[in-house]
């Protein structure tokens, strides 16, 4: 599998933790992110699903996460937004541009592919910096910058500037539309959120991506170039990159920590503020460790979320992480009596699929995401899903808060169900092109491509996840030399030493950048306080509304006492399979035609709505029928004895039951899908629902019952010749529609 030396220093958001004696080693070309959790809003499970479905709304990054009524409620307003938005926006003048410096240039917000809801203001362009600045002849580049309008007042005079990891992803595809939509996913309410993506990155210019390397992991995936070893596939990938982007005229050697926190600040004198706070969440708190040594005097406070060391190495330090994580969800579930119990021996089952999958690969389908959620939409590609692939995409997943689903979808995968791999983890990193890889590649290069792999030691990392990555480190290293990227000095990677106020927030199921980390920050700053979320993952801000608030109130008075009870809240326990339904068509449909099985499965609850709609006719024709004989003098049809006179005169009552038992399972299905879908997006890309909506899978055959009813009826009706010829074809009709709606609705509910 080709997933090579690229540890993610980015939160996955976004849909969404391994094992005490082996470890799963990170995806090997590309690390992807299944979305990001690159940002989120509050408490539920991350909307990966709703941002594929509303990606024209958000960037190339799943991040927008959502509670239940209140997302309805917003998608109501939307649509009256979209119906009246025309005359609302004619109507209003467009908010004045604060003066900028000469280096501004204003851009259209559609040019970050942003759309900013009515009322909400936002303010788009490019700031023009020297690609070199120790060079007074270097050309100049493009810094894609977005500043968000407060909501609440007063507003503060500082800004926020905000920060996304990779490195090599861009800020404002990963955050901006997801902050403009949801105010409550902001984590400063009261300023100006100043968003900009790192030279190299997103909407800037230019963009150091590498599209050889996707097209190098796709071919591997689909074991079109299985003869080509891992490690020389990504070497000539990246070779032809390099070569690619030196030929544009671009210097690698200026896209390092440094240059971008020197970018930072000029960006701040071209938009006029004083002094800045600032937000960085995993390799973006790398940077604003750069920044506090570099312009410590723009900085009023840190917040460093997800924290990065500045001598971690990403080549080789995140194998420490990844088996620590195993270790915590294995052991973990073996420690909880209900999820003991529900998948005994789950780590050496997983081990043993891993095993069996590297041994013996898996052809599946994998359905890229709708346009816009994860790069350009494809045709559906066959994966050779190997072991190794399935451990990254796991272990990408864990990003986010996959956390007490891990176990489940493990088992699940152990019995040959991979729905949420192929609807949502390989598409999310086989498609996506939001990485910049080639800046991925130069900061990794300038940090520590001087590397000795060799000369590397894991002590307490399994022996396979220590020679994984012993072998990517020496690869990429030769990226390095290949590159030309010269190293930083040695210094720049020593703990900084400031007063700053700085706040420092880690996850316990962070699977790159524990809380360990952001311990080594604490001696060299004073005046840094360091909160754990227990059942946090990879980035809290954005994720949770209890973050938002300790970041909110920090920001307003760092010297304050901080209320962080809420972050002790534990994790949500395991989910087994006695908490959920699998719903198999919608289950299969996901595995073969990705999230657009759920509008599928839609699609074929068309017969069930038609068929109640039948059955609901004789609500009120029955009774129209009767009274209009009572007003006609018409005399009452004639009586029939025995079970066929029974069986007629009761043909109303049955319709009507089908008709309301179909309305009752359709209203079921509806919400039980829908509900899921708004707060535990995961268990839909799985074909499942909570196992509270297990009543819904009873009335199909109560509706079948009444339809036998039905069917008896009309025999009855027609060998007796009771009723009309009209009235003998209409409850021939009922009885159909109703076999047809519970044959209909038990294939969907099972």
């Amino acid at each position: 599998r080709l997933r090579r030396p690229r540890r993610h220093l980015h939160p996955r958001r976004s849909n969404r933790r391994r094992g005490p004696h082996r470890q799963p080693h990170e995806p090997r070309l590309r690390r992807r992110t299944p979305r990001p959790r690159g940002a989120s809003t509050s408490r539920g499970r991350e909307p990966a699903l709703l941002a594929a479905c509303n990606a024209t709304r958000r960037g190339p990054e799943f991040l927008r996460r959502t509670e239940g009524g209140a997302t309805v409620f917003r998608w109501f307003i939307a649509l009256l937004f979209l119906l009246l938005g025309p005359l609302a926006a004619s109507a209003q003048p467009p908010s004045p541009a604060l003066p900028r410096g000469a280096g501004w240039t204003a851009a259209d917000c559609a040019t970050f592919s942003l759309s900013p809801p009515e009322g909400r203001g936002a303010e788009c362009g490019f700031v023009s910096v020297r690609e070199r600045r120790d060079l007074g002849a270097s050309p100049r580049i493009d810094l894609a910058v977005a500043i968000l309008a407060p909501v609440d007042e007063p507003a503060a005079p500082e800004p926020l500037f905000m920060a996304q990891g990779g490195p090599g992803v861009g800020t404002i595809g990963s955050f901006a539309q997801a902050l403009l939509d949801d105010p409550r996913a902001r984590p400063a309410r009261n300023r100006p959120l100043v968003l900009w993506d790192q030279r190299g990155t997103g909407f800037s210019k230019p963009a150091l991506t590498c599209p050889e390397l996707a097209d190098a992991e796709r071919a591997s995936a689909a074991g079109v170039d299985s003869a080509t070893s891992e490690d020389a596939a990504f070497f000539a990938a990246m070779q032809v990159c390099g070569a690619r982007l030196r030929a544009a005229g671009i210097d690698l050697g200026a896209y390092q920590s440094a240059a971008s926190a020197d970018d930072v600040a000029a960006i701040r004198d071209t938009l006029g503020f004083d002094r800045i706070a600032f937000y960085g969440v995993s390799y973006g708190s790398e940077l604003g460790q750069f920044l506090m040594r570099r312009h410590p005097g723009i900085l009023s406070a840190v917040v460093l979320d997800a924290v990065v060391p500045l001598d971690y190495d990403l080549f080789t330090e995140p194998a420490f992480a990844q088996q620590r994580i195993g270790e915590k969800y294995l052991r973990g579930c073996a420690a909880a009596p209900r999820c003991a119990k529900a998948f005994p021996d789950l780590a050496a089952r997983y081990l043993a699929l891993v095993d069996r999958l590297n041994a013996d690969p898996v052809t599946v389908t994998v359905v890229p995401l709708p346009d816009g959620a994860a790069g350009p939409a494809s045709e559906p590609v066959e994966v050779r899903l190997t072991g190794d692939m399935l451990e990254g995409a796991i272990y990408g997943a864990l990003y986010s808060d996959l956390h007490d689903l891990a176990p489940l979808v493990i088992d699940r995968a152990d019995k040959g169900d991979f729905t949420l791999l192929t609807t949502l983890l390989l598409p999310a990193t086989l498609f996506d092109t939001s990485m910049a890889e080639g800046m991925h590649m130069t900061v990794t290069c300038a940090d520590h491509g001087d590397v000795d792999a060799a000369a590397m030691d894991f002590p307490g990392v399994m022996p396979r996840l220590a020679e994984a990555t012993r072998a990517q480190a020496e690869v990429a290293a030769r990226v390095c030399r290949d590159w030309g990227v010269p190293p930083l000095p040695r210094g720049d990677l020593a703990p900084v030493a400031s007063d700053l106020p700085a706040l420092l927030l880690s996850g316990d199921f962070d699977p790159i950048t524990p809380p360990a980390y952001a311990e080594k920050l604490l001696p060299t700053l004073p005046n840094a306080r360091h909160v754990v979320f227990l059942a946090g993952a990879h980035g809290q801000a954005m994720a949770s509304a209890c973050a938002n608030r300790i970041i909110a109130a920090f920001l307003d008075d760092p010297a304050a006492p901080l209320d962080t009870a809420c972050a002790a809240d534990p994790p949500r326990e395991f989910v087994t399979a006695d908490d959920v339904i699998f719903l198999g068509t919608l289950r299969r449909l996901m595995a073969t035609e990705g999230v657009r099985g759920i509008a599928l499965s839609g699609v074929l609850a068309i017969p069930a709505v038609l068929a109640a709609i039948v059955l609901a006719t004789a609500l009120f024709v029955y009774p129209l029928g009767a009274l209009i004989a009572r007003l006609s003098g018409r005399p009452p049809p004639r009586a029939v004895a025995g079970a066929a006179g029974r069986l007629s005169r009761s043909a109303p009552w049955l319709a009507a039951a089908a008709a309301l038992l179909a309305v009752l399972c359709l209203a079921g299905l509806v919400l039980a899908v829908g509900s899921t879908l708004v707060n535990e997006q995961t268990l839909v890309v799985m074909g499942a629902i909570p196992a509270r909506w297990s009543w819904v899978r009873s009335l199909p055959a109560a509706i079948g019952l009444a339809g036998l009813g039905l069917l008896g009826a009309a025999v009855a009706v027609w060998a007796t010749g009771q009723r009309s010829l009209p009235g003998r074809v209409y409850l021939s009709l009922l009885s159909a529609a109703a076999l047809g709606a519970a044959a209909n609705l038990a294939l969907l509910s099972r």
